[in-house]
């Protein structure tokens, strides 16, 4: 009894920690955003040299909103991700996860890890060099150490709502080989009651293997209902899962979403009419329009299967 007191004492001493590290961490976030939105007029100019040339005002003020749109998209993510975990909304949905896992362990788990480590990888590939790359040409041509922190914390933003959108995705996909499994179990299950009833036992009995073959229809008809009972339970419990995961991420993914589009015709046109802007380089453009096509394909290429999965499942039912 006195262990169990504090085991629990100390787990409630542990998601206390856990959440003030996570209210700090959203306070320097937050703080950093509304740096960010504040400061992007002036650090856009910089970057554009409107101090030596006249730039067109549409132009300054289209390519300020990049800046401001990553910084807005990162808070609203940050706010809503912290209201979901001072409510322990995310504890919860590992605890249901953890516990379905470990009532029906998946044999083909290897495949949700090397899927993972390819989305990581892809991320990081695509956003990470640039995100190094472009502050150090701005510190080495502007010269300006608050436009370089500027640019910094930008794409710092943009990496924690590329965690976000990653933390979506592994866990969409782990709901989507559940479903696949139970998809699996239900069309080798309707498989072996077809079998049953259009070959009843009588006539599947002959002379040479009889006891084999009764023995072996006899135990694929007792545990039918039972296995019926099994997949709903099942499904009921990865319907659930979605349901939960909708609520967590659906704000923050229609957010990036529209994020991301935003942020390719701004690129797409600022590219088109810039001349004088510092740190620069055209290859730019096409490497951000490869990151915002992938996690743009990541989100809803994931989803799509998913639900289509859903939706096999309820024509295998039928």
């Amino acid at each position: 009894m006195a262990r169990r007191t504090m085991f629990n004492t100390s787990a409630a001493w542990r998601r206390h920690h856990e959440h003030v590290l996570d209210a700090l961490f959203s306070f320097v976030v937050i703080t950093a955003c509304l740096f960010n939105i504040v400061l992007s007029p002036y650090c856009i100019c910089a970057t554009e040299s409107c101090h030596k040339y006249k730039m067109t005002a549409v132009l300054v003020r289209v390519k300020t909103l990049i800046p401001q749109i990553v910084a807005v998209g990162c808070l609203v993510t940050r706010v809503k991700t912290i209201l979901h975990i001072v409510n322990d909304e995310f504890r919860e949905y590992e605890d249901k996860t953890r516990e379905y896992e470990a009532c029906f362990p998946d044999p083909n788990g290897r495949r949700g890890v090397a899927f993972v480590a390819f989305i990581v990888f892809a991320y990081a590939v695509t956003v990470l060099p640039i995100s190094v790359y472009r502050p150090y040409l701005i510190h080495r041509d502007v010269r300006d150490h608050t436009v370089t922190a500027f640019f910094v914390i930008m794409y710092l933003q943009n990496l924690c709502t590329c965690s976000m959108e990653i933390h979506y995705v592994a866990r969409c996909f782990r709901l989507y080989r559940w479903f696949c499994r139970i998809n699996e179990d239900v069309f080798a299950l309707k498989s072996a009651t077809v079998t049953i009833n259009r070959y009843p036992p009588v006539l599947l009995q002959s002379a040479d293997d009889g006891r084999r073959r009764s023995t072996s229809t006899t135990s694929g008809t007792l545990p039918t209902a039972n296995d019926v009972e099994v997949l709903r339970m099942r499904h009921q419990c990865v319907r659930d899962a979605v349901g939960d995961l909708n609520d967590l991420y659906g704000v923050q993914l229609l957010l990036s979403l529209c994020t991301l589009f935003m942020l390719t015709v701004i690129d797409t046109y600022s590219e088109m009419f810039e001349k004088y802007t510092l740190a620069r380089s055209r290859a730019f453009l096409y490497v951000w329009l490869a990151h915002y096509s992938f996690r743009l394909c990541a989100i809803v290429l994931t989803t799509h299967f998913t639900m289509k999965q859903v939706f096999s499942l309820v024509l295998t039912s039928v």
